[in-house]
């Protein structure tokens, strides 16, 4: 067997941090902490199969001068208390990295634990920002700030889109600022907002999307495309409602809307432009390899991205020659396009992630099933 898998948590060991810890060479250990019960279940569990489905394949082909990198991996039951015990036990035993779901306690509850460590901590996936929470904090996903930019260079240089129709769902703190990614876009590259309106009616506090295809109906201008920031849902039905008042503008979106929850929209999401992490369709021999260690149907994107930060980490170890974090942070800074299943990663020196999204026009084919033009 190649790997050393363990499941629990010994809440004496949590309580303390050993002093393995202050040592500069640690054992070949990363650790995992994110829920893998209950209703955020599915984004612990898809972190630890697509880690250790790397970790299989780097142990099978030598490991670190032969010796495996082991994978500890710890339910934290979407509970910021039990995150904070399974993080001080791991970094009890001295783990090099410890992957962490895109969760907020899985995330953002051991962030000065890790640092006080100096212990690697990568949050798989998370879209929050992580700038400034400490030397040894990253982040593994595609920046929505890169994301936006390169879509809306694509749509207006590549497409000729320029005036856009910028829709927010304002009770939606992750759409106001997606909006406002989208707007600096915009305005790097010469795009237009025409007309800017809000799902989200405050005097009712509901959603109100016909008022939103009222305005866009009267807009005097030539219109190009409607970016939609909020989540697949009601992206579906933003879709919708446009092609029922006989508007066949491209809803242009983030990658909340490469789902199953807005392909269930129908024939109303054709030709949508969207960005995203991860698509099997995308053709690599990385992408073959990932496919063929993740052995299940449908893999998602933060497998993709754990799968992606494990092979990070542990080439970093093996190109640092050494386990002392430092050094292996270091490496991490250090490695520059690193190719893997969701594109090429290099972080900045202040840890944050230098990487770039696949760019996805939803096509409806002949059996009425959805496929992707990507670039990349």
């Amino acid at each position: 067997m190649l790997l050393s898998l363990f499941s629990g948590c010994s809440d004496d060991k949590g309580a303390k941090t050993s002093e393995k810890t202050t040592k500069e060479e640690r054992p070949l250990i990363i650790g995992i902490v994110g829920p893998e019960t209950g209703e955020e279940a599915s984004y612990g569990t898809s972190v630890v199969e697509g880690a250790l489905a790397a970790a299989k394949r780097f142990n099978a082909q030598g490991g670190i001068a032969g010796k495996e990198i082991k994978v500890l991996h710890f339910d934290d039951k979407s509970n910021i208390e039990m995150s904070g015990k399974i993080v001080q036990d791991l970094i009890a035993q001295g783990v090099i990295a410890i992957l962490a779901a895109p969760t907020g306690s899985s995330t953002f509850a051991p962030v000065h634990l890790v640092n006080e460590s100096k212990t690697i901590f990568i949050s798989v996936g998370s879209r929050r920002h992580l700038k400034g929470s400490g030397q040894y904090v990253f982040r593994a996903a595609v920046p929505d700030e890169l994301a936006t930019e390169d879509l809306i260079k694509h749509a207006i240089t590549d497409l000729g889109y320029v005036n856009y129709v910028l829709v927010t769902a304002s009770d939606n703190d992750f759409s106001l600022d997606l909006s406002s990614m989208f707007k600096k876009a915009l305005d790097k590259y010469h795009g237009a907002i025409k007309i800017e309106a809000d799902t989200y009616d405050s005097f009712t506090g509901g959603h109100n999307i016909k008022a939103v295809i009222d305005r866009v109906k009267k807009s005097p201008d030539t219109l190009h495309g409607v970016i939609f920031t909020g989540g697949a849902t009601e992206a579906a039905l933003l879709a919708q409602e446009l092609r029922k008042a006989g508007l066949t503008l491209p809803v242009i979106g983030g990658e909340e809307l490469f789902s199953e929850e807005y392909l269930k929209g129908g024939d109303a999401v054709n030709e949508t432009l969207l960005y995203t992490t991860f698509s099997a369709d995308s053709k690599s021999s990385k992408m073959d390899e990932f496919m063929k260690d993740y052995g299940k149907a449908n893999p998602d994107r933060f497998a993709a991205l754990a799968y992606d930060a494990f092979m990070l980490v542990a080439e970093a170890i093996k190109e640092s020659g050494s386990t002392d974090t430092s050094k292996v942070r270091e490496a991490l800074i250090n490695r520059k396009d690193c190719a893997g299943v969701t594109g090429k990663t290099s972080f900045t020196p202040e840890n944050m992630p230098i990487k770039h999204p696949i760019i996805c026009k939803i096509k409806k084919g002949g059996s009425g099933e959805s496929t992707f033009v990507l670039k990349q």
